[in-house]
């Protein structure tokens, strides 16, 4: 006699440690069927999102916090990456001795500012993603379940559906080389889309007929977040980020 399959059941999901929600999706995932037309590097991203649409909507539409405890949970997740970068860090950065054309020619200053500026870039891409997760109806699966689905850094719920989405800085991070594995990342998925936390007004490095693409508040306003409150929170952060790598830097002049 064939076992009968369980039936899937949230409260005993929700139940589970993160560790213990990630097995369970693995193990779930196992039994998924995986179209030909799906690229060889991608057939794990295929089941665990297949597996995960059957009960992401229930599970993320569970949790909802009030428009104060949302901007609350912004400022903190923006404060302790500010600590964070501040105080570990840049302290590490200011003392490496990478070497470089600046380091060669005693270019110090140079030298600094290019690592700084291209680490502050770097490291943030994790803050948007944690900013995005604050939002009703929004999760980083990473967070949730410590699982990782390629090409995506949240999904919502956008109009009533599960959608995956890749999360960068501005419309010229990505670089261009990087756009058709982009472009065949959330090409697996029914509904996704790729998105930038800033609008900067730079050629967008991601061109796609078959992916859209938001920049700024037009991406933002889709997991009903305030892009103004945003940004209000992220200037003074990146200034004083600023002001204390000129302080560390002029110490060593």
């Amino acid at each position: 006699m064939n076992k009968v399959e369980k039936k899937f059941d949230l409260n005993d999901f929700i139940s589970k440690n993160k560790a213990e929600k990630g097995s369970y999706i693995l193990e779930k995932s196992k039994k998924i069927l995986v179209p030909k037309t799906i690229h060889h590097n991608l057939k794990e991203a295929y089941k665990r999102k297949e597996f995960i649409n059957t009960f992401i909507k229930d599970y993320i539409n569970l949790d909802q916090n009030t428009e104060k405890e949302i901007k609350e949970n912004i400022q903190n997740k923006i404060k302790l990456f500010k600590d964070d970068y501040i105080n570990i860090k840049l302290p590490k950065l200011m003392s490496s001795k990478k070497n470089s054309l600046f380091l060669l020619c005693d270019a110090n200053i140079f030298r600094s500012a290019q690592t700084i500026s291209r680490s502050v870039s770097t490291t943030m891409g994790m803050l948007w993603e944690m900013i995005a997760t604050c939002s009703n109806n929004a999760i980083s699966t990473e967070e949730e379940f410590g699982i990782k689905i390629t090409g995506v850094d949240a999904i919502g719920i956008i109009d009533d559906k599960p959608t995956y989405i890749q999360l960068k800085t501005a419309e010229d991070t990505l670089t261009g080389g990087h756009c058709p594995r982009s472009e065949m990342e959330l090409s697996i998925h029914d509904f996704s889309f790729f998105a930038t936390a800033f609008k900067t007004g730079s050629t967008w490095h991601f061109k796609s007929e078959k992916i859209k693409k938001y920049a700024g508040e037009d991406f933002w306003v889709k997991l009903n977040l305030d892009y103004s409150f945003i940004f209000d929170q992220i200037k003074p952060m990146i200034l004083e980020i600023e002001n204390k790598y000129v302080e560390l830097r002029d110490t060593k002049i």
